[in-house]
């Protein structure tokens, strides 16, 4: 029973009609991420090395040719070090719709890209008037465009609108400004991954590339922000070097001495009297005699002091006063040495003898 429904299902699923519609949902890979990556491979046909770059990086000496959102030089330090790098005979190509990372290739609409004053200024100054709204006549519109004596044929379109100083407004503007070059193409979809195989995109960038003055390095930019470890790469370094200046310094001000090591001579095996004196104060210590060894000696110093006291014919000065006086030494350790009863430990012992016979040689 089961067998049979099985084979009826089968019977009735293979007799229905089905029509294979196919679908495009976007890329896989790199493009997802990449919208110049068939670009980028299209132009490691030429010599020199092609760089995607998804944060601001300022173009080298050995870059040839870069293409810049318009949306990236935002300030004035970006406009001058791409200005440099153009009179130097770089070829820059600005970008300025679809021309970010997030714009999708499935979309005619597309949010209207931020163009900095500076880089109005710019422009300007090369030569070229770049009006984001086209002065609110519409779309501009191309099916051509004419680079160096030759046409080719697009499908362009475009709020903005650019062209040469008095020109008329279209898609498409390049001039020459100093050694280098920059052009201006307001609808950067040609050069994506989806368009740039239709009609003759891929010829206009191989015409870019070949207009530029000298061979090097293709870059394309995808976005504006910063790298926390390019910063650190590129600013960094100085900091460093002066921090190993200063511990070299450091160093140098705490060490003794510098130089190869030196033998050091060994000590004599014989040792002194006050090393001799010391041992034998610590053992009178720890046997508890030191009361027995400083009676004497202070009975002495005060029967002889307050005799040479009277006969100085000062009877009623202090007398500890007088001893240190005498002596020449502080009175805090005359009265320690006379009255203090038990010494604390041996080191003391020892100083409190030293300054008792002091006071018994000056008395002689």
């Amino acid at each position: 029973m089961k067998f049979l429904l099985m084979l009826l299902a089968v019977l009735v699923i293979t007799g229905c009609d089905y029509t294979e519609v196919k679908r495009e949902i976007g890329y896989k890979g790199k493009a997802r991420i990449n919208p110049w990556l068939a670009a980028e491979r299209f132009c490691e046909q030429y010599d020199g090395e092609v760089r995607s770059l998804a944060v601001w990086t300022a173009p080298q000496y050995d870059d040839a040719i870069w293409f810049v959102p318009a949306s990236v030089p935002s300030n004035t330090s970006y406009i001058r070090q791409l200005e440099s790098w153009v009179e130097e005979g770089g070829h820059l190509v600005l970008l300025v719709e679809h021309a970010d990372a997030e714009s999708s290739d499935w979309s005619r609409h597309a949010m209207p890209p931020d163009l900095e004053p500076v880089l109005l200024e710019m422009l300007d100054r090369a030569g070229i008037e770049l009006k984001p709204d086209a002065a609110g006549r519409g779309e501009v519109t191309a099916e051509r465009i004419r680079f160096r004596k030759e046409s080719y044929e697009v499908d362009a379109k475009s709020d903005a609108g650019v062209a040469r100083k008095g020109g008329k407004q279209g898609v498409f503007a390049s001039v020459r400004s100093g050694d280098g070059r920059i052009t201006v193409l307001t609808d950067a979809r040609i050069f994506r991954n989806r368009w740039i195989g239709d009609k003759d995109h891929a010829a206009l960038l191989d015409a870019l590339v070949a207009a530029t003055e000298y061979e090097g390095n293709i870059g394309f930019l995808r976005g504006s922000g910063l790298s926390l470890w390019g910063l650190l790469k590129d600013h960094l370094w100085p900091v460093l070097v002066g921090l190993a200046l200063l511990m070299a310094l450091w160093l140098w001000r705490s060490f003794s001495r510098f130089g190869p090591i030196e033998s050091a001579d060994a000590g004599s095996p014989l040792r002194g009297y006050d090393h001799h004196l010391e041992a034998l104060g610590d053992f009178q210590w720890r046997l508890d005699r030191a009361a027995a060894l400083l009676v004497p000696l202070r009975e002495q110093i005060i029967e002889r002091g307050q005799r040479i006291r009277a006969r100085a014919g000062r009877r009623d000065d202090d007398f500890i006063q007088f001893l240190a006086e005498r002596a020449e030494i502080p009175r805090e350790r005359v009265h320690r040495a006379l009255v203090e009863a038990a010494p604390a430990d041996s080191a003391i012992l020892t100083r409190t003898t030293a300054d008792l016979q002091r006071l018994l040689q000056v008395l002689h």
